[in-house]
């Protein structure tokens, strides 16, 4: 008798899994647009709660006295142009600015209207602004007396490109990679209600014992199948994260870059981040699929694996302790970080990997034992 392994059985169970081509298409497309969509939404969110226009209005001789490059460079969000008070309700009504500083001979007024303003880094920035104005339109004489007079000023900004980056990356990790996962579960859960509890809901179970191969290395095959497609729909979440990313947030993406980008380590670790996630979702959906002969009722307790996989995704954020890195998927967001200040070592993946290993083959053994006792 020719020995059947397991590599034969999973050609036998693709051939069942494969998918038309517009099945397949739809399977890409969702976790593709699905988390370019989330990405698009943050970084829009980003922007406009971040970003803001401003405009100094200026007298004609305001314009003479000062020195406009200087400012510029360092107002980069404020236009400097001349004009007066009553040009600055139709530059915040027409949009064309979020607040508006008048610059007069006996005062500077910041206007703006808070039903509208929606950047607080825009007031904090004219409020600087009006005091360097304040200063420079008291003409070149005094402001070099005044120079002479105080001490220097040296601002330094001890912060890294990381730590600016710190609270974006919490929620881009946390959120797009639990959407990520929770796409790959729902793949996972629908393979895994059509292949393997499918096969006792059109009684084609029978069949199965009959075979020469026995159960295990069939269900070995379905599980390892269901792994492949699920990690491919991981492959395709997370290149759409990587593009969203630097279509529509391309000042973060190019920190990103010069941050990290240096070391092609971040490739190896999201892969085996991936994997990892990839063997504990199969074990879930395996397992459940499995327990039951019908797929209503293995839809219905699937939901259970996908609550477990989002609150898995999300524990980072409200858990701060080192034995994180045990828990597959919980990993995450941890670990994006650490590609981003350089500190990442691959050596730190490997319990997490390790655990989801281990729960992937106890799932194929208890989804056997499962298996032999339907057949009972």
């Amino acid at each position: 008798m020719r020995k059947h392994h397991v590599s034969h059985v999973m050609r036998s169970e693709w051939k069942k899994t494969r998918k038309t081509p517009v099945q397949l298409v739809m399977m890409l497309l969702v976790p593709l647009i699905s988390v370019l969509f989330l990405v698009w939404a943050m970084s829009y969110v980003r922007a406009f709660t971040t970003n803001y226009k401003a405009t100094a209005l200026l007298s004609d001789d305001g314009k003479k006295k000062l020195s406009e490059d200087a400012l510029s460079e360092r107002y980069p969000d404020i236009t400097f142009k001349t004009g007066s008070a009553e040009d600055a309700e139709s530059l915040l009504y027409s949009g064309k600015a979020d607040c508006v500083i008048i610059a007069e001979e006996e005062c500077i007024r910041i206007v703006y209207d808070s039903s509208i303003l929606s950047s607080s880094q825009a007031l904090k920035d004219a409020a600087d602004c009006a005091s360097d104005l304040s200063v420079l339109l008291e003409g070149e004489k005094m402001f070099e007396e005044l120079q002479s007079f105080y001490p220097e000023k040296e601002i330094i900004d001890l912060s890294t490109d990381f730590e600016k980056l710190d609270n974006y990356l919490n929620q881009l990790a946390g959120v797009v990679g639990m959407i990520i996962f929770l796409m790959m579960a729902s793949n996972a859960m629908t393979i895994a209600v059509s292949s393997v509890t499918g096969e006792k809901e059109r009684q084609t179970f029978d069949t199965l014992v009959l075979c020469p191969v026995p159960l295990r290395k069939i269900l070995l095959a379905k599980a390892l199948v269901l792994l492949l497609e699920v990690f491919a729909s991981g492959v395709i979440g997370f290149g759409a994260a990587i593009l969203g990313m630097a279509l529509w947030n391309r000042r973060d993406f190019k920190t990103v870059c010069q941050v990290a980008g240096g070391n092609l380590m971040w490739l190896p670790a999201l892969l085996m981040l991936l994997l990892t996630a990839t063997c504990l979702i199969t074990a879930i959906f395996t397992l459940i699929g499995s327990a039951f002969g019908e797929a209503k009722k293995a839809s219905l307790f699937s939901s259970a694996g996908m609550v477990l996989v989002s609150v898995s995704a999300m524990l980072p954020t409200f858990i701060d302790n080192e034995n994180i890195k045990f828990i597959p998927i919980a990993n995450f967001t941890p670990t994006v970080k650490a590609i981003c200040r350089q500190e990442l070592q691959l050596p730190t993946l490997l319990p997490a990997f390790g655990v989801a290993v281990v729960l992937f083959a106890v799932s194929v053994i208890l989804a056997t034992g499962l298996w032999e006792r339907s057949n009972e």
